[in-house]
């Protein structure tokens, strides 16, 4: 069966500007020019009083963070996931089309798609940037080793892990020993060719024959 929907979650989305809203744009352009319907579920505390925006043939729903500010960073996060989540479910429970994979972006948005899959039974795929081990230089306090067991769980959940260069494909193998097998690396031209939606088709075909099993 072809992906007729995806939901994306992400921290960050254009036009808010920062280091991975062009990558995802250009991610969700080439999946729109596959036919393929999109949510994006993204926070932007400027845009959240609309609720939602259909822009490019996409709808983009912005959510606001519910506690600010917080005591920490990992705090502001997980309260910030909650609020992903409750948005993103509606998307599911109201939606005629309900999402055939949930994409999230960043250690940011792991705890909500480990929840929504879980949930809801979809494919999750993962989109890393970079990794707290080279964000940290290999620092090892709590706080670091909070993010990675973050990371490590969205890493070991998702079916499969798309990153944009070598670089961070051989950075997750070594650090949390996955199988290069389960890492696509892409250009940005192939996202916006339609590689994306070439892998939400095999991973959807791949978790129907193993539920035929």
């Amino acid at each position: 069966m072809a992906v007729k929907k995806a939901l994306i979650v992400t921290w960050e989305y254009s036009p808010k500007i920062g280091s991975i809203a062009p990558a995802c744009e250009t991610l969700v352009k080439g999946l729109v020019a596959q036919n393929i319907k999109v949510d994006v579920v993204t926070w932007d505390d400027w845009r959240a009083y609309m609720g939602f925006e259909d822009r490019d043939d996409v709808r983009i729903h912005y959510i606001s963070a519910p506690i600010s500010p917080a005591s920490n960073t990992i705090t502001f996060y997980a309260t910030l996931n909650t609020e992903l989540e409750r948005v993103a479910a509606s998307i599911f429970h109201e939606s005629p089309v309900v999402p055939d994979v949930i994409h999230v972006h960043e250690w940011i948005t792991v705890l909500a798609g480990l929840s929504l899959k879980s949930i809801f039974n979809k494919p999750l795929i993962l989109t890393l940037y970079s990794l707290e081990d080279h964000r940290s230089h290999g620092a090892t306090s709590p706080f670091n080793e909070s993010i990675k067991a973050i990371e490590r769980k969205g890493v070991k959940a998702a079916s499969k892990i798309i990153v944009f260069s070598n670089f961070m494909r051989d950075g997750i193998v070594d650090v949390y020993g996955v199988s290069k097998d389960k890492i696509c690396v892409m250009s940005l031209d192939e996202a916006l060719s339609g590689r994306t939606a070439e892998i939400y088709n095999e991973i959807v075909e791949q978790d129907q024959s193993i539920s035929v099993r």
